[in-house]
């Protein structure tokens, strides 16, 4: 038999208040886990924040800690001389040839390695002369891609690589290594690394140890191009916790 309408309202009339308060509970409870995921969700967010910070200029790093000659030196002391005598093609409009470039370029690796705790690199003049011809070979075809392994094998491991481009305005040393410094703030510390923070990981990578830089403008003069071999190379699987450190004010 069923309910007639004055008997449903006499029971909404009874049981209202413990229908409005199970429903006021479960607005509560809700509202209680969306706070409680928020705070953990604003934790997490400022950690991983705080893991990168924005690089700071070389000049900055430089203020805190003059360098020290075996910075921007190399382990073999006649290394740098020898890559300053090499001939490198200079550019209309170039501010600084492809040997002040090495430096400048080395100089500002060695910066940001310190503060990652890594020791400072070398340059090599085989690995220059690796590194600048794969750096005319983009300018002459356009394309910003990675050198095939074979050219970059020395016989014992593949170098490692970074490159970088720079439409319309001179690549400078300070300008590649800070643009792939800015790749550290989407690294996690301690874990593998991905394709997009694979060059700042190897600029950091501590068992690396000499380097090769080139640099070469397309032929229409927009575009300058620039490219670092390391050795022996980063980015190596399962090997990055003990090789990319947190900044040292971070640890």
């Amino acid at each position: 038999m069923g309910l007639t309408g004055t008997q449903i309202g006499l029971c909404f009339q009874s049981y209202w208040y413990m229908w409005l308060t199970n429903a006021l509970a479960g607005l509560v409870f809700i509202g209680i886990n969306i706070g409680v995921a928020g705070f953990f969700l604003k934790k997490f967010i400022a950690k991983k924040q705080a893991h990168y910070a924005e690089p700071p200029t070389v000049q900055e790093e430089t203020a805190r800690r003059p360098f020290s000659a075996s910075e921007i030196s190399t382990h073999d002391d006649g290394a740098m001389s020898r890559a300053s005598s090499r001939k490198s093609p200079m550019y209309p409009g170039a501010s600084e040839d492809n040997d002040e470039f090495a430096e400048s370029t080395l100089k500002a690796l060695n910066a940001f390695r310190r503060r990652h705790t890594a020791e400072p690199l070398g340059v090599n003049e085989q690995l220059c002369e690796i590194a600048q011809r794969w750096a005319e070979q983009m300018a002459r075809t356009g394309k910003l891609e990675h050198s095939p392994a074979e050219m970059r094998n020395l016989g014992r491991q593949t170098l490692g690589e970074n490159f970088s481009a720079s439409f319309q305005s001179e690549l400078t040393g300070e300008k590649m290594v800070r643009k792939w410094m800015k790749e550290g703030k989407r690294y996690m510390f301690g874990f593998d690394g991905r394709k997009d923070t694979e060059n700042f990981t190897q600029s950091v990578w501590q068992a690396s140890r000499e380097i090769g830089v080139g640099r070469a403008r397309s032929e229409d003069g927009n575009w300058w191009y620039g490219v670092v071999v390391f050795d022996p190379p980063g980015n190596i699987p399962n090997h990055y916790s003990n090789n990319v450190f947190l900044p040292a004010d971070k640890a």
